[in-house]
């Protein structure tokens, strides 16, 4: 539900609860990222790191809104799949490919050859539910930061990475990692919203934004000793391949492995997963008010300067809004978890949306973050939840 936004301290204020903004800040709420199978960064991987910290603080209500995920939603038949997909959890990733392949088709048809060559050639250590397998391949038609390891770092320490306007990312670097290791390790590490990164399999990794601008990036490594080079060149985009399996048994069998995972399944595992790990802390969905749409679009504006309704529930990212929180509501329920209606009792409409929204903004003003707040507190009061 993003970091950068006054609402969770606000909440917390009023109710006496304790939000931890440094531990949320880009770990476990950072915005810009979604909760597709193969993001390490979206909402299953950072499922992950909030579980890590259940030993060293209590944990007591998790909050899960995710807008982004109508990427993977129809407008009119809705998120591929059923309630009755099978939960998958995000276990590890790694590459399977030595380099860089031409294409996607090239990439996709690498994997069918190599695949049960590369499953039996799996350590045991590195079989489990949840594990990906990643052939990496170029898109000529957008740019990448191609980051070689030149000699890598025995004394580990302190680098930066400065990526576009984006924050500068420090990264602290371990002591003794080799070539491949050192790799590996950047290559999994979050560059901030847009940008991706992804092990090219040699000794290089490859950093990306989402679009061309930007998108330049420059290595501090500072008194590390690690030695890299950075040369501009194709964005490296990954062909995956998902283990579906519940354990390490079925791990050679071809027919455990696909190269798609519903959002259903991702959104149950994430449940599964949750409920396992923190069977004590409260789970609730947000739904948050939704008003992303152009104000001046002549088919939404009225002459006398107020907003038509009915043209705006027919608008495409409405109608996806609407399909995308109706799985969510069905997750919820399937899973026993409350809703907070926020966006239904928060008092934004279409009749006072400039007041609290920007044009073509999905994100709100202070004035509709201190809305939210104030809703959200009096849900809480009066168990108004659903």
């Amino acid at each position: 539900m993003g970091d950068g936004t006054p609402w969770q301290q606000q909440f917390a204020d009023q109710t006496g609860c304790i939000f931890y903004p440094k531990l949320n800040r880009r770990y476990i709420s950072y915005g810009g990222s979604d909760s597709a199978p193969a993001t390490m960064n979206g909402t299953l991987g950072r499922a992950k790191l909030l579980v890590a910290l259940k030993d060293s603080l209590p944990i007591d209500i998790i909050m899960i809104s995710n807008t982004n995920d109508m990427n993977f939603t129809d407008p009119d038949t809705g998120v591929e799949g059923s309630i009755d997909d099978e939960p998958w959890m995000q276990g590890s990733k790694r590459t399977a490919a030595k380099s860089v392949l031409d294409s996607k088709e090239a990439a996709k048809a690498y994997c069918e050859k190599n695949l049960r060559k590369i499953l039996k050639a799996t350590p045991k250590a590195q079989r489990a539910a949840g594990n990906m397998l990643v052939f990496p391949y170029a898109n000529p038609n957008r740019h990448g930061n191609r980051i070689e390891i030149i000699a890598p770092s025995k004394r580990g320490g302190e680098i930066c990475f400065h990526v576009g306007r984006s924050p500068r990312v420090n990264l602290t670097l371990p002591a003794g990692m080799s070539v491949a290791q050192t790799r590996e390790w950047l290559a999994s590490k979050f560059y901030g919203a847009g940008w991706s990164a992804v092990d090219n399999g040699d000794n290089s990794f490859t950093i990306s934004y989402y679009y061309d601008k930007n998108n330049k990036v420059w290595v501090d490594t500072k008194e590390s000793g690690l030695q890299v080079a950075v040369t501009d060149g194709p964005r490296v985009e990954e062909y995956v391949v998902f283990y579906t399996g519940k354990d390490a048994s079925g791990w050679t069998k071809s027919c455990n492995w696909t190269d798609k995972v519903s959002l259903w399944s991702c959104y149950k595992g994430l449940m599964e997963y949750l409920k396992s790990n923190l069977p004590n802390t409260e789970i609730y969905w947000f739904m948050p008010s939704y008003f992303n749409f152009d104000f001046n679009a002549p088919e939404v504006l009225r002459a006398d300067g107020s907003f038509d309704e009915e043209a705006f529930e027919k608008t495409e990212r409405n109608r996806k809004w609407m399909q995308l929180s109706a799985v969510q509501r069905a997750i919820a329920q399937r899973y026993n978890c409350r809703v907070l209606e926020v966006g239904k009792y928060c008092g934004i409409n279409l009749k006072n949306v400039r007041d609290y929204y920007l044009s073509k903004d999905p994100h709100l003003k202070k004035e509709g973050y201190a809305q939210w707040s104030k809703a959200l507190y009096e849900i809480f009061k009066a168990g108004k939840w659903e």
